[in-house]
């Protein structure tokens, strides 16, 4: 979401609950890229996201785990051999959706002056109330409507984000020879690997509900013919691991979802949704038939098949949501 450089990095360490995943990418001599991700899973507790307080309560032993991942199988060795293996790498940096928060912003109006935008798009947020926004970092991406003139002219996708929280965050980064150059989040850079793997003309013609379930969260975001209308994070708690497998969470993630799509018609009455795409570990199958009971829309699953897109996967890599996430990171 905010970036110091202009390409994107070519490594990427994704922050989660229950695991970290680091990710890799690299083109050979024909320009053809080649991808790496490998994973570790987090003792309970190590990461608690939270987007007001410390999100890591023993950095040192999480900055241990980061080192041994980062120096396992990498594409990193393969083209710089030990000279390179020492020296600061810069990478990007995803955070669980429930460190920040986020939502979505449909303005009549945005001035031309970035100072005067910021200043509105804070007024608009103070005014809503969903973040205390002393000591807070605010970034913001505008998106033209293309909705063929109805509607607001502007839609702002905006992030919040305590500065303490980025800090620990990147502080534990450069403890272990990581640099952020990029920070993100977690679905809102899965869906961006989406819509890219679709296609401009397939992705303008998409109305669905986007579904992602990983981190002990629950995000739904639902777009209208390339317009991102609503944006919805719901934490879930700690029973969430495994969620889709147990009976009273699917029901709950169920509620969330119809939830969230009565929030956006009532805010947005027009909007129909068709379809629903899911990001979640396992098998989605007793889920998929609840949401297509239930909402009456057809159901796909996110796969790798939206990497393999963008070049091969290495033998070997982690291939779940959150090793996904990475890979969202680096592509």
């Amino acid at each position: 979401m905010w970036e110091w450089a202009s390409s994107r990095p070519q490594r990427c360490l994704k922050f989660g609950t229950d695991s970290i995943a680091w990710a890799e990418t690299e083109r050979n001599w024909r320009g053809q890229r080649r991808h790496m991700c490998v994973m570790s899973p987090l003792s309970d507790g190590m990461i608690k996201p939270s987007p007001t307080e410390e999100n890591v309560s023993d950095p040192s032993a999480l900055a241990d785990r980061i080192r041994v991942l980062t120096s396992s199988g990498s594409v990193h060795h393969a083209v710089g051999g030990a000279i390179l293996s020492d020296l600061p790498r810069r990478i990007g940096v995803l955070l669980p959706d429930t460190a920040v928060r986020a939502t979505v912003l449909h303005l009549e109006q945005l001035p031309v002056r970035r100072e005067e935008r910021d200043a509105l798009i804070r007024w608009r947020l103070s005014q809503e109330q969903l973040f205390p926004l002393s000591g807070a970092k605010v970034l913001f991406q505008v998106l033209h409507d293309r909705s063929e003139g109805n509607g607001p002219a502007y839609t702002v996708l905006t992030v919040m984000a305590q500065e303490s929280v980025l800090k620990q965050y990147e502080s534990l980064c450069e403890s272990v020879g990581l640099f952020p150059q990029e920070v993100g989040v977690t679905s809102l850079r899965i869906f961006d690997l989406w819509r890219r793997a679709l296609g401009g003309s397939h992705w303008r013609s998409r109305e669905c509900l986007w579904v992602n379930v990983s981190d002990r969260a629950l995000t739904t975001m639902i777009c209208q013919r390339g317009r991102l209308l609503f944006y919805r994070c719901k934490l879930l708690g700690a029973e969430a691991t495994e969620a889709l497998a147990k009976t009273d969470m699917l029901n709950k993630i169920l509620e969330e979802c119809c939830a969230s799509v009565e929030i956006c018609q009532q805010q947005h009455p027009s909007a129909v949704v068709k379809e629903a795409v899911i990001c979640a570990d396992g098998d989605i199958s007793a889920f998929q038939k609840s949401i297509e009971a239930e909402l009456r829309l057809s159901v796909e699953q996110l796969g790798w098949e939206s990497v393999e897109a963008f070049g091969r996967v290495n033998k070997g890599s982690h291939r779940g949501m959150t090793s996904l996430a990475a890979m969202a990171g680096v592509l």
